[in-house]
């Protein structure tokens, strides 16, 4: 079963949480027991788990940057953005996340993210969950 999240971003780089838009594809769906994969299909954005408040999605979002050296871009139609496309393959389009009675196993502080790293724009976001 699949389903296609819309999320519209408003910053450049901004996280957004997820987890309570996949956690209510799971309900309607009725899955009890299973696996959810979320995957993002654009080549500046990407999903991951972590920690949302206080700061911390600014922290990611700066070290995420920082990861990628400032070095002549060959992208052909915007070199100004090519950092993006790298820093999102790093980070990556897709995650697994188990579910277990009807829940995401997530971690006390763990949300799903989308990490927009060229906004604002308009993301489709895709969750597919397997039954157990």
């Amino acid at each position: 079963m699949s389903h296609k999240l819309q999320v519209s971003t408003t910053e450049l780089k901004q996280i957004v949480d997820l987890t309570d838009q996949v956690q209510a594809v799971i309900r309607q769906a009725k899955l009890k027991e299973g696996l959810c994969t979320v995957f993002v299909t654009h080549t500046t954005a990407a999903v991951t788990t972590g920690e949302i408040g206080e700061g911390t999605e600014e922290d990611f979002l700066q070290i995420v940057e920082r990861m990628i050296p400032r070095i002549q871009f060959r992208h052909a139609h915007d070199p100004s953005h090519a950092w993006s496309h790298m820093a999102s393959s790093i980070v990556g389009p897709s995650l697994s996340i188990p579910v277990s009675a009807g829940k995401l196993v997530l971690g006390t502080w763990q949300s799903v993210m989308l990490v927009e790293l060229d906004g604002p724009r308009e993301r489709d976001v895709h969750v597919a969950l397997l039954q157990s």
